[in-house]
């Protein structure tokens, strides 16, 4: 612990040198009616800014699974025998006392198991097409014909306006084209819709009257189903969840999060606080520490009384969540673990209060922070040039 008393004020050329900056970024005044200005007095002062930051390492576990993937298993990826925690490994952060999380695998965690989503098969049925490798052709909305609608004679010949055009087994009514198959599903060349072109011929043994090949369309040729894009015909896809090898891999993700918990307060000053947040100031004090002391010597009651409120604070959030400093908890599912670090500052700010005179009119400003930075407390409500 280090305390440094060595502030060195502003004097005359820093606080008109700032002034002018200060001028030409609002236009006060011209810059000669800068230099004409007195100085009366120059009055120092400094505002103390105390922070305490708390960096909680979190750790939680869960479980996850994904395809096998039996050429990039090695060694490392076998299950361990035994109970594993997720503090038996190290984690370091990119960044101390900056908020971040990294996800990673538990080594020594993963297993084979088979697939349940598709019992070990690799294929599920496609959800599109039910399985059957068709679907209704969208070009002809299943109809056969170029013009989207039925031919007449689908209507009014007795063997086939009595068959039902929709397949009521897919959704909704006329959601999709009753078919007739041979062969078994996936064989959509041998297969046709009802009520289409194709149908006609096939009971009647000649094409729908007044139509030729021109007629039909051009994607279903007088079918009125087409190959299911999904599945491209077979009614089967490679199972999701396997990526189609009939097994996956599960394994335990530990997730850690680096949080950094901030509070700041600055002494009391006649500069607005939100200001004070803009400014830089000289490093007085520093401790870093798993567990900071509160100050209670220094020479302002005010910061004492602040950073024991603030450790307090701290601890008390911590220990809201979770116990601390790497302690686990196994009746917790997933385990939540913590481990704790706390450093705490003080940044002595500087401040020049100037009480100047031009010409009849008389009035303060401030010059505070390691930047120079200025603040008139009344501004003009108006460009005055003098």
């Amino acid at each position: 612990m280090q305390y440094f008393d060595d502030i060195i004020p502003f004097g005359e050329f820093e606080c008109r040198e700032a002034l002018e900056r200060e001028v030409k970024r609002h236009r006060y005044w011209k810059s000669k009616t800068v230099k004409k200005m007195n100085f009366d007095r120059i009055e120092t002062s400094t505002s103390i800014q105390y922070i305490l930051e708390s960096f909680t390492e979190a750790r939680s576990t869960s479980e996850a699974s994904e395809a096998a993937n039996f050429a990039a298993m090695n060694e490392a990826s076998c299950s361990m025998s035994g109970h594993l925690s997720p503090w038996d490994f190290e984690v370091m952060p990119n960044q101390l006392f900056v908020d971040q999380v990294r996800v990673f695998e538990m080594p020594g965690s993963s297993q084979i198991n088979p697939c349940s989503a598709c019992s070990s098969e690799g294929t599920i049925h496609c959800f599109h097409c039910r399985g059957y490798g068709t679907d209704k052709c969208s070009f002809c909305r299943g109809t056969g014909m170029k013009s989207g609608v039925a031919h007449p004679a689908v209507y009014t010949h007795p063997m086939i306006a009595t068959f039902p055009h929709a397949d009521l087994s897919r959704g909704y009514a006329s959601s999709s084209t009753a078919t007739v198959r041979h062969g078994g599903s996936g064989s959509g060349s041998s297969s046709y819709g009802i009520g289409t072109p194709m149908h006609f011929m096939s009971k009647t043994g000649v094409p729908p009257p007044g139509i030729g090949t021109h007629d039909l369309c051009y994607m279903c040729h007088g079918r009125g189903i087409k190959e299911c894009h999904h599945c491209k015909g077979g009614g089967k896809k490679p199972c999701t969840s396997c990526a189609g090898t009939g097994s996956v891999r599960s394994y335990t993700r530990i997730k850690v999060y680096f949080k950094n918990e901030r509070s700041e307060h600055y002494t009391e000053s006649e500069i607005p606080e939100k200001l004070l947040l803009q400014a830089d100031g000289k490093r007085i004090f520093e401790e870093e520490q798993d567990y900071v002391i509160p100050i209670s010597r220094y020479s302002d009651e005010d910061v004492n009384k602040m950073s024991k409120l603030f450790c307090a604070q701290h601890l008390q959030k911590c220990m809201g969540v979770c116990r601390v400093i790497r302690v686990t908890i196994p009746s917790a599912k997933p385990y939540i673990i913590i481990n704790f670090q706390q450093r705490h500052y003080m940044n002595a700010i500087p401040i020049s209060k100037v009480h100047y005179s031009l010409g009849n009119e008389k009035g303060i400003f401030y010059v505070y922070g390691t930047q120079k930075l200025c603040f008139f407390p009344n501004f003009p409500s108006k460009c005055v040039i003098l």
